[in-house]
């Protein structure tokens, strides 16, 4: 697998992996009432056509940040 895809693969598994944990942190401390945050987290993984930059960024809705 060429390094691009390598690093693209390891990205996607810490996204999942951070929005995952996220969503388990909500559920854990009984804030996950109305599901509309849990299901609002998500990240998008952005990879520049060469493969020489990438970006990830998370998003939730945004009263998540309190």
């Amino acid at each position: 697998m060429p390094r691009k895809e390598n690093i693209e693969a390891v990205l996607n598994k810490f996204g999942k992996y951070v929005v995952q944990q996220a969503r388990s942190n909500l559920s854990k401390k009984s804030k996950n009432v109305s599901k509309e945050l849990y299901n609002s987290i998500s990240y998008d993984l952005n990879v520049s056509q060469a493969g020489r930059s990438f970006s990830m960024v998370f998003k939730m809705a945004d009263y998540g940040e309190f």
